[in-house]
């Protein structure tokens, strides 16, 4: 004779995580917290590499300085206020920024890391 589980589990909402279906329970679960975004420190971190790429491209010669400098502090703006944000706008901030900046070698490490970020950020 087989038994049927006595315990169910109810997945809602958006669930991206492995799953472990074995192991066993040793009290009960009253709830759970999912958290989405960017912590205060990445944030943070993003904002300060963003300043530091706009500081770097207007200390250069780039082309099209001032067009990076305002997508540059747009961007910063909308990693400040994700909420707020409009995520396919904020890429496109970024992507507009790398194409111009495209073969400026001096950028380069500034561009994959902040590349990194933003795509946790906004993705």
């Amino acid at each position: 004779m087989t038994r049927e589980p006595t315990n169910r589990i109810a997945v809602t909402g958006v669930s991206n995580a492995p799953i472990v279906t074995g192991g066993e329970n040793h009290g009960t679960i009253s709830g759970g917290t999912i958290h989405y975004g960017a912590t205060p420190e990445q944030v943070s971190d993003l904002v300060e590499l963003l300043t530091r790429l706009k500081t770097e491209v207007g200390q250069s010669g780039v082309e099209k300085r001032e067009v990076i400098e305002d997508n540059l502090d747009d961007l910063a703006e909308d990693v400040r206020n994700p909420a707020e944000a409009n995520s396919a706008v904020a890429l496109s901030r970024w992507e507009k920024v790398k194409k111009l900046l495209a073969g400026a070698s001096d950028f380069t490490e500034l561009i994959g890391k902040i590349s990194e970020s933003v795509g946790k950020i906004f993705a």
